[in-house]
Parts: structure tokens; C-alpha cells; sequence
């Protein structure tokens, strides 16, 4: 019995922090929380890295961030949200963070945050959200056949932003 508390409180820790964070980091894309954050600001960023056209993107990445993380963070709908924010996660870090090494900091934005929260993601997404959850409260349970075939959606979702991002990506000047 102390076993299942301790991994349901496990899942839980997971499913607030890492869902939290990446509520709160798509709300700032909403301008709801922090500072600076817009849809048209993202749009034009995603625009200048090849996720074209920005504004389908940013709205993509927005809810993706936004609604995944609520869904994390409340645990519902199994795999889900950790789902959409892991394969969110992925794609971002081969967009924005690989190139700037893997350290985050003196001004670069590495790969060594965002790669941990996309597994903290993905292993909520295989485990499902526990006893300490609204699917939990509400006897909700999802068979594999769902979580995998979940899963391979949102990895089509992220393949299809890589695609789109290696097709119309700035082409780098030769040295």
C-alpha cells in the first residue's frame, strides 16, 4: 500500500511542477502572466526560425503549452497532456535550444532544462496520472492501445513541426 502513496505522490510532484511550468510559460505567450508575451511575438520569431506560417504555429505551441500544462498539472485525460507537452518540449528544444549548446545561461538558452521536462512529460504520459488526479477521482482509466496510439499522434504533430521548420528554415550562410 505505501508503495502506490509513494507513487502516486511521485506522479503528482511530476505532473504539478513539470505541467505547472509549461502552463505558465504558455500563458506568458498569452500576455496572461510575466511580461511581453503575444501570439504576434511568437508568430514573428517562429516565422525568422522556419515555423511557417508563425501565427499556425504559435497558436499550436500556445494551446499546446497552455492546455497540455492545465491538463498535467490537474491530471486529466490520461496521456494527453503530458503528451502534447512533451512532444511541445522536443520541439522546441531542436528548434531554439540545441544550437546554443547544453548549458542554459551567460546569454544562451541550452538544451539542459527543457530535454529533463520532456522526459518528466513523457514518463507521466507512460505511468498515467495516478490515484491523486482528476482521472483518478473520476475512476477514468486508459488502455495502452490509447496511450500508444496518443502518443504516436503527437509524434506525427512534432514530426510535422520539424518538417515544416527543416523545409523553410533561414539557409545559414557558407563560411
Amino acid at each position: 500500500m505505501e508503495a502506490n502513496m509513494n507513487a502516486d505522490l511521485g506522479l503528482f510532484v511530476l505532473r504539478v511542477v513539470v505541467g505547472g511550468v509549461v502552463m505558465m510559460h504558455g500563458l506568458l505567450k498569452l500576455g496572461w502572466v510575466g511580461k511581453g508575451g503575444s501570439i504576434p511575438g511568437v508568430a514573428g520569431w517562429f516565422n525568422s526560425l522556419g515555423l511557417q506560417p508563425g501565427l499556425f504555429w504559435a497558436v499550436v505551441a500556445t494551446t499546446a503549452e497552455a492546455l497540455g500544462g492545465l491538463l498535467m498539472v490537474v491530471g486529466l485525460g490520461g496521456p494527453l497532456g503530458p503528451g502534447i507537452v512533451g512532444a511541445d518540449l522536443i520541439v522546441v528544444t531542436i528548434v531554439a535550444h540545441v544550437g546554443q549548446g547544453f548549458w542554459a545561461g551567460g546569454g544562451k538558452v541550452g538544451w539542459e532544462f527543457p530535454v529533463p521536462m520532456a522526459a518528466a512529460a513523457f514518463a507521466v504520459a507512460l505511468l498515467g496520472n495516478g490515484n491523486w488526479s482528476l482521472d483518478g477521482a473520476i475512476g477514468l482509466v486508459y488502455s495502452d492501445q490509447v496511450r500508444w496510439l496518443w502518443l504516436a499522434i503527437v509524434a506525427v504533430g512534432a514530426l510535422a513541426a520539424l518538417g515544416v521548420r527543416a523545409a523553410r528554415a533561414p539557409k545559414k550562410a557558407a563560411a
